[in-house]
């Protein structure tokens, strides 16, 4: 067994005698004393002091006063250092362990750098528990968890303000609001992205989400600001409705007759082209009738660049699925049709083959029909058939548009969840030069005393100058999970379910997400 003990350097270089609190980890191969202060803080408790070498001495000479006595022995794992009368350098380490004084027990006393760890402990990867079973990490977020917690003037300010009669009476008043709200924007990415933005703000803490705050809310005042500059952005909601309804006339026109040469059902065709060439016109009619309050709607809704530029990103994604929403309309249509053409050829292949599907046992088995059923199931299977080219052209041709819209939407997404995980306290921090890594340790060895086993080595992190260790390992870490969120469904799995024609019901990304949390 092998002991470990981490002291403060602030300890070694005011140099007096008192006691140290901190943690003690007993494990399967070694033991570790983690010395934090002198003084209690939270979370730590008494476990060892440092004293003179003539009381050392006096101690191992049994000459200690039982007061002295009595409190070690009550102890069963204890630490007791010695530093020179005049050098104040440490001459001897004791350590018990389990009730007993081992002198041959291998004894490495590590100095750490309290202010390089805490740096260290500000890392949003050591907050969140990323680096394993590393000694160093778990050091620095043991340093953060004793620091008590200061509340800055900020805080304080909030904390009033949320607690004061005005701020209750407030909420009761706007309560029905936001549950009518709420009922309303329960689909909208706005919504979702509300709900991450709390949950962000809660995991970071006030010190951690400042920073991502004010970032945010500027970046988005800088938009808002462009946006109104150049006029109503709701006369641009109109354009750009009125373009993609264009688009759609266009691309419906294409599919008459005989687009690329193939000859599809005629009347079928025009069927479905009279369809959804009336849904686009009323649509669009719709959109011309709402213009006015469309108009005066979206000057309020530009105040949501207030909150943030993610915010802005999030009502983006809902106007793109507003403007479109007859293409996902047309998408649910043509999938329906093109599962019971498929669910159709299926079975109706089965009958021809003299098969049928035993539901109770789950199985395909043989079975004799009648002639007047294999007539019947033969002429619904050609009709089937030759109904099925049309039927796959529009299918591929608005999954098609759905995965176009489901990009464009899940790209937003990954830039808001970015903008929510981005380390803007690390990068502020590596602007002032005080980001540290344990890429970028300085580690001394100072010494060894052979007589004690002790070995003395020197650890303090420093701040990376070149910028390296926070761009390959905060930035890497927080754009991965951005993009890698548990529950999202990914391009390539959206791709995959249109291939193989199944029903995708929900619209934003987002919505995958909170649906799955919610089966869970």
């Amino acid at each position: 067994m092998n002991v470990k003990i981490y002291l403060s350097s602030k300890l070694v270089e005011h140099c007096t005698f008192c006691q140290l609190y901190g943690v003690i980890e007993v494990q399967r191969d070694e033991i570790r004393f983690v010395v934090l202060d002198r003084r209690l803080l939270p979370g730590t408790y008494l476990i060892g002091e440092i004293c003179s070498e003539s009381d050392y001495r006096r101690f191992q000479a049994g000459a200690a006063t039982d007061r002295d006595r009595d409190a070690l022995l009550q102890e069963e794992n204890f630490l007791r250092l010695s530093v020179s009368d005049r050098g104040g350098r440490i001459k001897h380490v004791t350590t018990k362990v389990k009730g007993v004084t081992i002198e041959t027990l291998d004894k490495i006393l590590i100095i750490y750098d309290e202010r390089g760890f805490s740096n260290l402990a500000e890392n949003r990867t050591v907050e969140e528990g990323d680096g394993g079973e590393n000694d160093l990490l778990h050091l620095a977020r043991l340093i953060k968890s004793a620091k008590p917690a200061r509340n800055s003037a900020l805080q304080d300010a909030l904390g009033w303000a949320v607690a004061s009669p005005v701020t209750g009476t407030v909420r009761m008043v706007a309560w029905p609001l936001l549950v009518l709200l709420r009922v309303l924007l329960k689909k909208t990415a706005l919504y979702f992205h509300f709900s991450e933005w709390v949950a962000s703000v809660r995991r970071k803490g006030f010190e951690g989400a400042k920073w991502a705050l004010l970032f945010d809310i500027g970046f988005g005042v800088m938009v808002l600001s462009a946006v109104l500059y150049f006029g109503n952005p709701g006369a641009y909601f109109m354009e750009s409705a009125e373009l993609v309804i264009n688009y759609l006339r266009e691309l419906l026109q294409t599919l008459r007759g005989s687009p690329i040469g193939l000859k599809l059902n005629v009347p079928l065709n025009n069927f479905f082209l009279s369809c959804f060439l009336y849904h686009v016109d009323l649509w669009w009619t719709f959109l011309i009738i709402v213009s006015p309050a469309i108009h005066f709607l979206f000057i309020p809704l530009s105040v949501l660049g207030l909150f943030g530029f993610s915010f802005q990103l999030a009502m983006l994604s809902d106007l793109i699925i507003l403007i479109s929403l007859h293409a996902h309309c047309f998408y649910i249509y043509a999938a329906v049709l093109y599962r019971i053409e498929i669910g159709g050829i299926r079975a109706l292949c089965r009958i021809v083959l003299g098969k049928k599907r035993n539901v109770l046992r789950d199985r395909v088995e043989s079975h004799e029909y009648m002639n007047r059923q294999l007539f019947l199931a033969t002429l619904t299977f050609a009709v089937l058939l030759f109904l099925f080219p049309t039927i796959l052209v529009y299918y591929a041709v608005f999954a098609t548009l759905r995965f176009g819209i489901y990009c464009v939407s899940y790209a937003l997404m990954t830039v808001r969840r970015m903008i929510l995980r981005f380390p803007f306290d690390g990068l502020i921090r590596w602007a002032r030069g005080q980001y540290t890594h344990v890429d970028s340790l300085e580690i001394y060895n100072i010494g060894a005393y052979a007589k004690e086993n002790i070995t003395i080595i020197y650890i303090a992190p420093r701040a990376d100058a070149g910028g390296g260790s926070f761009w390959r390992t905060g930035m890497a870490w927080n754009v991965e999970g951005a993009a890698t969120t548990k529950g999202t469904i990914s391009i390539g799995q959206f791709f995959g379910s249109l291939v193989r024609g199944e029903m995708v019901p929900f619209i934003q990304p987002d919505e995958s997400v909170h649906r799955k949390e919610k089966e869970v």
